[in-house]
């Protein structure tokens, strides 16, 4: 039997560990929490800026006495600016390092959506209209980057959170629309209050992200160089599949709504919001139900959701039925974009920001050009065969999530 000195010494020794180990598992939550709070503000502004901006479109329309086809150039000129920056973040996240990327990129979205009140033509409105495309572009790629090194980090799922974020700031910017918009505000006055206020934490949500995320010099495999791994690819072709059936609840919800089921402007108004609001709620939840299920089941789950939320929109009578449908749509989807660069970021041997890249070019393909299809489609077939190819969209998207599983073992 151990003295009773001897026992207490290494009772007391004990006690200590195990205290210090709470102590710093503690201080480690506590760090992980700043740093997540820090990144979600940054996936806020490309949210707040599109939720502003789409929302006042009218109101940029009559101010620079733009037509449709030219709005329709406009929005061209943003989805074309984001690839092209796609495609050179690569260069840029080496020069300048993720955190510094995510900082510049925002400034250059806050400062373009700013100057788009001041466009006096449609020319002018284009041009803007790239910078902040440019400035997106860089956004996307880093800060979805900087979620996957929080996540590799700390160990803990994050990314719906962050994308969470991004819905909420889409919320924030629309509703902020209104508000503006039924006072009697113009866009100018709508994106200086709003962006204003936005900016003031900027460089204090900047100074608390990871500099690991751009300042450590990561091993890059030689096969990185050489190819891109399959995985990384089936990963990107999946969300260009997710973000191609979100565009299209986007941009063809409300007028399906109207069209089709014949709900009235304020009612087709809707569907967007609601998708939104459900696809936000959904995601601050997506963190834990990562944990709980497994990425790839809640996505082969999300899928089978999204699918019958359509379907009810589709096939059902009434206006009601597809107003919950597309609702019901924004949980499916909610935890899809989140996985799907959390998986590519950890991926072996390939750099976060490349797998980043990778994926975030495939989603804002099918974001750019497959919502323009459906409406080739629509005037030769009608909206209402247009959206069945949706639903074939995400039919493929429950068969891909579980092969995605199994490329993955």
């Amino acid at each position: 039997m151990l003295p009773h000195s001897l026992y207490s010494g290494q009772e007391n020794a004990r006690v200590l560990f195990e205290r210090k180990t709470c102590e710093e598992y503690g201080m480690k939550l506590s760090e992980f929490a700043i740093v997540r709070l820090a990144c979600a503000y940054f996936f806020i502004c490309p949210g707040i800026t599109y939720g502003i901006f789409t929302s006042r479109l009218p109101a940029l329309k009559a101010q620079t006495g733009a037509n449709e086809a030219q709005i329709g150039l406009v929005l061209l000129c943003f989805g074309g600016a984001s690839l092209i920056s796609l495609f050179s973040s690569s260069w840029f996240l080496k020069k300048w390092g993720n955190r510094n990327l995510l900082l510049y990129g925002s400034i250059t979205v806050l400062i373009a959506v700013i100057l788009m009140g001041i466009a006096s033509n449609s020319y002018f409105l284009g041009l803007f209209a790239m910078l902040g495309g440019l400035g997106t572009g860089f956004v996307d790629v880093s800060m979805n980057t900087q979620g996957v090194q929080i996540e590799k980090k700390y160990t803990v799922s994050c990314m719906s959170f962050m994308h969470a974020s991004y819905s909420f700031g889409g919320v924030i910017g629309a509703l902020s629309g209104s508000v503006f918009a039924g006072l009697g505000y113009g866009f100018l006055t709508n994106t200086v209050v709003m962006l204003g206020i936005y900016f003031l934490f900027l460089f204090k949500a900047y100074r608390y992200l990871l500099p690991e995320a751009s300042e450590v010099k990561e091993k890059e495999d030689t096969t990185v160089n050489a190819f891109i791994p399959f995985f990384i690819i089936f990963c990107g072709v999946l969300a260009m599949i997710v973000y191609s059936c979100e565009g299209a609840v986007a941009e063809w919800g409300s007028l399906f709504m109207h069209g089709v089921k014949g709900a009235s402007e304020q009612a087709a108004a809707l569907v967007y919001a609601g998708f939104s609001v459900t696809t936000m709620f959904s995601r601050f939840f997506g963190d834990r139900m990562r944990e709980y299920f497994g990425d790839m089941r809640l996505c082969a789950a999300g899928a089978v959701i999204t699918v019958s939320g359509l379907s009810m929109a589709l096939f059902l009578d009434g206006a009601v039925s597809a107003l919950f449908g597309f609702a019901l749509m924004g949980i499916g989807l909610s935890p899809m974009a989140p996985v799907l660069f959390s998986q590519a970021g950890q991926y072996p041997n390939i750099n976060v920001g490349k797998a980043c890249v990778v994926v975030s070019i495939f989603a804002y393909s099918g974001l750019l050009f497959h919502p323009p299809l459906l409406g080739f489609i629509a005037h030769g077939y009608g909206l209402d065969k247009a959206m069945l190819v949706v639903l074939g969209m995400c039919i493929v998207l429950f068969f891909g999530m579980l092969a995605l599983g199994k490329i993955k073992r």
